[in-house]
């Protein structure tokens, strides 16, 4: 219904989700919107050059090319149009954003004293195989095990959450662990406010910056090919770190590593993750003003 719809808003600008050759329907929009009726075109798009070979490659530069403009999701986006042969002028970076009212520090004050004192780690989104949870279950059992220092681990999040009680039982950890179902808005809130830091082990999208406008660090994995557009707001050592992927021991390591380093400079690692964002602009109003002001 996508192509009867356009027809009967009579839309003077278009805009559509980038290049997928799975997506028939967004390129048969674009032959008829723009190559047929000349009506102004732009793609948002990861900006990636796709997994369909020379010829995919081929046929998103002919699409691009022909289009009015391409909205990138980050900077690493619109260094693949550039070397596709995209004029800059027609490429305009947007980083993401998400609600304003879940940035934590556009809604509360982060730098008051945390009132749980003991060390606490984050865990939220969807819990299925591809954001390796049980890494950081595994990575809690040798924190345990080695008595490094007392801590709690919320999981927030629905899906395979059975599967994960059990291996947290079958590793000792069940007593450390706290899988909260699924949180949204200020009811999610709660849970930053009691955490120290923020663990991914798959790859992170927009969590990082939901995590990092708590000026909670995050801890992901060092595998780039895994991680999506938002994974640029990681600085290692600055606002988080990176673990070797799949190893539990070394993500268990960070883990403990970034406990001794917030102990007492809490303040200023909340102050990175702020400062990030800010200077990366993934801020809502900044998205807002990309947009309007492109295709202005």
């Amino acid at each position: 219904g996508a192509i009867r719809k356009i027809i009967s808003l009579k839309p003077d600008i278009i805009i559509s989700t980038g290049v997928d050759f799975h997506l028939i329907h967004t390129l048969i929009i674009f032959i008829l919107f723009r190559v047929f009726l000349r009506k102004e075109f732009y793609w948002w798009s990861h900006a990636t050059f796709g997994n369909q070979g020379k010829l995919g490659l081929f046929l998103r530069k002919i699409i691009y090319k022909s289009s009015t403009g391409i909205y990138s999701y980050n900077q690493k986006g619109k260094e693949n149009l550039l070397y596709m042969g995209i004029k800059e002028s027609n490429i305009q970076v947007v980083n993401n954003s998400i609600n304003n009212e879940d940035y934590g520090f556009l809604n509360h004050d982060l730098y008051q004293k945390k009132e749980n004192e003991t060390f606490t780690i984050l865990y939220s989104g969807r819990l299925t195989k591809a954001k390796r949870v049980d890494l950081l279950i595994k990575s809690l059992a040798i924190i345990k095990r080695h008595d490094y220092f007392d801590f709690k681990c919320f999981i927030i999040g629905d899906g395979e959450i059975e599967d994960l009680k059990q291996l947290a039982e079958d590793l000792n950890v069940e007593d450390k662990v706290e899988f909260v179902g699924a949180k949204y808005g200020r009811e999610a809130h709660a849970y930053f406010f009691k955490s120290d830091i923020f663990v991914y082990p798959g790859g992170i999208g927009l969590s990082i910056l939901h995590a990092m406008s708590f000026g909670l660090p995050v801890i992901t994995n060092n595998n780039d090919s895994s991680q999506f557009p938002e994974f640029e707001l990681l600085q290692p050592g600055l606002n988080g770190e990176l673990f070797l992927d799949n190893s539990a021991e070394d993500l268990a390591n960070k883990i403990v590593e970034w406990r001794d380093k917030l102990i007492n400079s809490r303040s200023l690692y909340i102050k990175n993750c702020i400062d990030r964002i800010e200077q990366m602009e993934y801020l809502p109003d900044r998205m807002y003003a990309k947009v309007i002001n492109f295709l202005k």
